[in-house]
């Protein structure tokens, strides 16, 4: 009984270290849509740039705000990488301790996370 339950507790670790892996792709995947966004109306100001002549410096300053755009997509990209990475190998980890167990212990309800289950506005 006492490997059980050190299984059970095991897989209950397991379970939240995937609930903050997923939490971290979705949060990053939130950034991605923003500086996707971003990086689609630079390109807007440039198109826009190139029909009006506009100043050295208004021109260098539309450079560079593309080239932070970019590095700012890449950026968010590659800790998505990283993330999805991590989710998984958490989603690994936790068809493991379901073939040891043959099921998935459920967390009993707490403050922390009872608050962020269900009922927003996205789902």
């Amino acid at each position: 009984m006492s490997e059980n339950a050190d299984f059970e507790k095991r897989a209950l670790e397991a379970l939240l270290r995937y609930r903050e892996a997923l939490a971290r792709v979705e949060a990053l995947e939130k950034e991605e849509a923003t500086a996707h966004q971003a990086l689609v109306e630079w390109h807007g100001r440039l198109e826009k740039s190139t029909s009006n002549p506009a100043t050295p410096i208004a021109r260098s300053n539309l450079i560079e705000a593309g080239q932070d755009a970019i590095s700012r997509l890449h950026n968010i990209r590659f800790a998505m990488s990283e993330a999805t990475a991590e989710l998984k190998s958490a989603f690994t980890t936790l068809v493991a301790f379901d073939d040891a167990l043959g099921y998935l212990p459920i967390p009993k309800a707490t403050d922390s996370n009872v608050k962020n289950a269900g009922g927003s506005p996205e789902e």
